[in-house]
């Protein structure tokens, strides 16, 4: 019987140097060779226990060749060792940068509109503002909205949560 289809299942590490990888089919191929002059030629249904029983094997050997087996190229370090001991690449620095971006409009019925996510939130500026060019400086989550003079109306964090950013202020006339 030819094993060399559950020989492809043998988990070593293989590098990508053509050289090494050449060595490391030379061991599947001694793998192959002593299982067929070892287990013989199986027929009928023990041939699924054969595979399975092959593939037991072969996962035992894949652990011993890379954790246990000191290897000379590597100062008698096992392969498993020398791979954890090389740093690995890893991302530096912010994952995502701010969001900064400036938007224009004209308050209509006291609100101005700002999509966040694709969703669309409603900030509250009073309808005295009513007709008003302004500009919307947004830097992620956080919200100016000034007039195009330079007046400050809202200064922020917008709360993706909620579709309607109030001005904190309670309805109706302001005590003096």
């Amino acid at each position: 019987m030819q094993h060399d289809e559950h020989v492809g299942y043998l988990r070593v590490e293989q590098a990508l140097d053509p050289l090494k990888t050449a060595q490391s089919w030379r061991g599947h191929k001694t793998l192959s060779v002593l299982l067929d002059t070892y287990l013989g030629v199986m027929h009928g249904d023990t041939q699924v226990g054969l595979a399975r029983w092959e593939q037991a094997l072969l996962d035992a050997f894949a652990d011993v060749y890379n954790t246990t087996r000191p290897h000379r190229a590597l100062g008698r370090a096992t392969p498993s060792e020398a791979w954890h001991a090389r740093p690995h690449a890893a991302p530096t620095g912010d994952l995502a940068a701010p969001h900064y971006r400036v938007r224009r409009d004209v308050v209509n019925s006291g609100r101005v509109t700002l999509r966040h996510n694709s969703r669309l939130h409603h900030i509250g500026l009073g309808t005295a503002h009513n007709g008003s060019h302004i500009l919307i400086l947004v830097a992620d989550l956080h919200v100016r909205v000034i007039t195009t003079d330079g007046e400050l109306l809202r200064d922020f964090q917008l709360d993706p949560t909620r579709d309607y950013q109030p001005r904190g202020e309670k309805p109706g006339p302001k005590p003096h």
